[in-house]
């Protein structure tokens, strides 16, 4: 295997050439893109600690900082330790890359072959590599073939597709300075564009007593609200599973069973379909019979239907995977939103965009599709330079968006939670707070949607954010913290310091993307509780993150669209420990 380098070290950014950073950036889409299929590997989906450090040194690696990376930083925004981990004291970092390190060998051992790509991280290092098959001196390499093609082309094809795809790719990254992820092909007919269906399977838990079905009941409530795929209940009869007519066959299949007793345990299977792989399993210790009400059942089981029916779940996750991210069109495309809403990378964005607008030329009526171009319009609004003729355009494309996908589908939770946002942007908390209840009641296993309309709700000072907010974290169960970030802000709104000493001491900052907004509500919390050392640290990676954000972060928030009284509280409690004034 031949390794390759990502990004530049400070002698070669003095000299390279725009070929040398074409072909970074062209290495940069390739290391990604081998990390999205690691990260759903069944090691790694059961290991949120090592992907969120695969993650965070990948797109540190990518940014050129691979050969800076020090025990620290590795620790503090790749582990999620306090700013004031000592590195001297503490091998908690090299430690778990270590760890880090045998799982992608593991991997690698058991599901690749010689000739794939590899990352790897070399001994003492926390750089992550890039390795490619290594290639004999006289015969010129084959390019790679995409992920899950079928059919590889002639050797002739093979060289001169290459080729002009390269010569296409240093072109267009020299001109536009585009990422590569942008460019993917929008017209691959292998890509998932209808809902895959879930089967609930007809399991002996519901004959074994009354309490099986009333899991069973809750289980098909929750996981039918999901807009990652259609649902369809099989009857405890063998001859009733046989799909309808014209029905398109099951993807997945959720098998559950129940060992009853005074502590009732459910013990519960996610299968993937022709050709059969276990995805996921895992099990529920209920509460004792007598006290096993609807009520109770929902809060126990709450987590196992986010993770598997959540638009970034289980199932969304695999049909990602199965598309690769290209020709993202329809219920791909909305998968592919979801994933960009969640990880913010400034480089996915127009890649959504496209297809979002060429999804709504297909289907104007999909209810979720107008949703989502509605909060990409919104989106817009809080870009830097925007001025104020073009900031009413883009809330009116929002409002019609809204409006529309409202009027098509008022039962979908993501259109009611984009109302609210609308509403909050035209200073209407009345209506903000009534579509954010309606959200919820819609989907109240969606951890964040709860968490978006959470913050909407405490911006609006309405009594129910501190519930909703909590719903988000536990049915989230993130072991980053990423939901504790509405918690603080409702914390710096209230002025509740006990709140916010919770939420700092559990919140972490996201890996993948530009978390600003994360950095300035910590420094806010910490020069709420008088902590000047922890408020300056943050203050310093939100520096070192977006310098125009830390010169202007009250700018920044009200392009976000907060209230004119939150962004008051919080320029506050930046400048209780002198921080730069936030203008």
């Amino acid at each position: 295997m031949s390794a390759i380098e990502t990004g530049a070290s400070d002698d070669d950014t003095n000299g390279a050439s725009d070929g040398a950073s074409a072909e970074a950036g062209a290495d940069a889409e390739l290391i990604r893109a081998e990390l999205r299929s690691v990260l759903t590997s069944p090691d790694f989906s059961r290991a949120p600690i090592m992907k969120r450090l695969l993650c965070f040194l990948v797109e540190e690696t990518v940014a050129g900082r691979g050969d800076q990376l020090k025990a620290y930083s590795v620790a503090v925004d790749g582990l999620g330790r306090a700013p004031d981990y000592d590195a001297r004291a503490d091998s908690y970092p090299r430690v778990q890359v270590g760890r880090l390190r045998k799982m992608l060998d593991n991997h690698y051992r058991t599901s690749s072959g010689p000739d794939d790509i590899r990352l790897s991280i070399p001994s003492g290092r926390y750089k992550v590599l890039l390795e490619r098959p290594a290639t004999s001196a006289e015969e010129p390499p084959e390019p790679l073939p995409p992920t899950q093609t079928e059919h590889r082309p002639s050797a002739v094809s093979s060289k001169l597709s290459f080729g002009l795809s390269l010569l296409l790719i240093l072109v267009l990254v020299a001109g536009l300075g585009t990422a590569a992820a942008i460019l993917l092909p929008l017209d691959d007919p292998r890509a998932t564009n209808e809902r895959p269906v879930l089967e609930v399977a007809g399991t002996t838990m519901a004959r074994q007593s009354p309490l099986g079905a009333r899991i069973r009941t809750v289980l098909i409530n929750g996981l039918g609200r999901s807009l990652a795929f259609d649902l369809r209940p099989l009857t405890l009869s063998r001859a009733s599973q046989t799909p309808p007519k014209n029905s398109p066959p099951a993807r997945y299949r959720l098998g559950a069973d129940l060992i009853d007793g005074p502590s009732p345990r459910l013990f519960l299977r996610l299968t993937q379909l022709s050709p059969d792989k276990l995805i996921w399993s895992g099990d529920v210790t209920l509460p004792p019979t007598e006290r096993n009400d609807a009520a109770a059942l929902d809060q126990r089981l709450a987590t196992v239907i986010a993770t598997i029916g959540k638009v970034d779940g289980l199932i969304a996750i695999h049909e990602l995977q199965r598309s690769s991210g290209r020709q993202a069109i329809g219920y791909s495309c909305l998968l592919l939103y979801h994933r960009y809403r969640k990880q913010r990378l400034p480089e996915d964005r127009l890649h959504v965009e496209t297809c979002i607008d060429r999804s709504l030329a297909r289907t104007p009526d999909d209810a979720s599709l107008q949703a989502a171009a509605a909060q990409l319009a919104m989106e817009k609004m809080s870009d830097p330079g925007v001025d104020a003729q073009a900031k009413a355009g883009y809330l009116l494309a929002a409002r019609r968006h809204a409006q529309l996908a409202r009027a098509l589908d008022p039962y979908n939770g993501w259109t009611n939670a984009t109302q609210a946002r609308i509403a909050l942007a035209r200073g209407s908390c009345s209506q903000s707070s009534s579509f954010a209840q309606r959200a919820i009641a819609l989907q109240p296993y969606e951890p964040n949607l709860l968490a978006d309309v959470g913050t909407y709700l405490a911006d609006c000072r309405d009594p129910d954010a501190e519930a909703v907010i909590r719903r988000a974290i536990a049915v989230g169960d993130d072991p980053s913290g990423r939901y504790h970030v509405p918690l603080l802000m409702l914390a710096v709104i209230c002025d509740d310091r006990a709140l916010a000493g919770e939420a700092l001491s559990l919140m972490a900052p996201p890996v993948i993307g530009r978390p600003r907004g994360f950095y300035i509500m910590a420094a806010a919390g910490y020069g709420m509780l008088g902590d000047r050392a922890k408020a300056y640290a943050a203050w310093k990676q939100l520096e070192r993150l977006d310098g125009a954000v830390a010169s202007a972060p009250r700018s920044y928030l009200d392009r976000l669209g907060y209230s004119l009284a939150t962004r008051r509280k919080i320029a506050r409690d930046l400048a209780a420990v002198d921080l730069p004034p936030a203008r």
